[in-house]
């Protein structure tokens, strides 16, 4: 389950409907009912707070937001890197699942799993810009 209050428009979540999920993008929140509107595919639905889930960042996501593995030595000699214009996602080996987010001359240090939409609120709140799937 995701806190509503973490989600805003344009997410990516997974959304659970009995026993089918569904990855989609969050068109709308209504906090009232505490209900989300998820767009997957050519459909929309209205789903409660508890049939939400996060969507783990892992490399293939990163490439659908359309970031690219990096092979530049100054980014991969401690881990691997994706790069998407100036934003460089770096996992470090040294500190295990450790991820360094860097846009121009900001840095932020995650020392835990990251959730796609927790990501795009990091990559939001840097750049001034939303990312979302293409």
């Amino acid at each position: 389950m995701i806190k509503l209050s973490e989600i805003k428009t344009g997410d990516i979540v997974n959304a659970r409907f009995e026993d089918v999920v569904n990855t989609g993008t969050v068109l709308n929140i209504d906090k009232e009912e505490r209900k989300v509107l998820v767009a997957h595919g050519d459909q929309e639905f209205w789903y409660g707070n508890d049939q939400l889930s996060a969507v783990p960042l892992t490399p293939g996501m990163l490439e659908t937001l359309g970031f690219a593995l990096s092979s530049d030595p100054a980014f991969t000699a401690d881990g691997i890197a994706y790069i998407k214009g100036p934003f460089i996602v770096r996992y470090l080996k040294k500190d295990g699942n450790m991820l360094l987010l860097t846009y121009r001359d900001e840095h932020r240090e995650i020392n835990n799993d990251l959730a796609v939409h927790q990501f795009q609120n990091h990559y939001q709140s840097m750049t001034n810009m939303h990312i979302g799937l293409p």
